[in-house]
């Protein structure tokens, strides 16, 4: 894990979970984005927590320019946090979570089961979203469909200003990268941290992980 805005040079903090499992290995990010103090929360990381009933009906109480999703989960579910963070990069919808504890509120608010997704349109009128599975690439494709729903868009880095100025007027801009495109640079850095940095964090390699260093290093000769 690299801090947020780090300046000094560091090889970052290891962070282990049970097993290398994509979903573990999500999970105990999420667990960790949360767990963060407010002091050193990375500044693009929304709120992770759930929030209370009292929070939940005051959104009803004002009109709000932009969507308010409440997605209710038992605690012990991530799929909250998950669509939280999916929808960071889009604006005009916020993302909370809530959990099943208020079974009054819940029943209030017609949420028959968890989890399940609650919307608030922007003129307050709310309500269940029906017929979407409960899992998060359904909340989150759904949300991303609504009309005014978007990407924010990302303004093209501008260069320094050059110190002679005489010399040329115009900013320059980043040109955008092609997605589609692999570039050497890339594969330069890559190779470049593994043989260097992760390669060195071991004493010695043998059996099946030499094999596959070995391995490896054939492939990356021969391509």
């Amino acid at each position: 894990y690299f801090k947020a805005f780090t300046k000094q040079f560091t090889t970052g903090e290891n962070y282990q979970g049970a097993d290398r499992e994509l979903q573990t290995v999500r999970q105990m990010m999420i667990d960790f984005l949360q767990n963060h103090s407010q002091e050193v929360r990375p500044p693009a990381c929304p709120p992770l927590d759930p929030v209370g009933s009292s929070d939940i009906t005051a959104l009803f109480a004002k009109n709000s320019h932009h969507y308010t999703a409440i997605v209710f989960e038992s605690n012990s579910s991530y799929i909250g946090r998950e669509v939280i963070l999916d929808m960071v990069q889009y604006e005009n919808i916020v993302v909370r979570r809530a959990l099943n504890s208020d079974k009054a509120l819940l029943e209030k608010l017609g949420v028959p089961s968890v989890p399940s997704c609650y919307l608030v349109q922007p003129n307050g009128s709310h309500g269940l979203i029906n017929n979407l599975k409960p899992l998060r690439s359904f909340f989150s494709s759904y949300l991303k469909s609504l009309p005014g729903v978007r990407k924010k868009l990302l303004l093209p880095l501008q260069l320094p200003a050059q110190e002679n100025k005489e010399e040329s007027t115009e900013t320059k801009v980043w040109r955008e990268f092609d997605k589609s495109r692999l570039y050497m640079a890339d594969l330069e850095s890559g190779l470049h941290f593994l043989l260097r940095v992760e390669l060195a964090t071991h004493k010695t390699l043998e059996g099946a992980e030499l094999k596959t260093f070995k391995d490896f290093v054939t492939i990356s000769a021969k391509v």
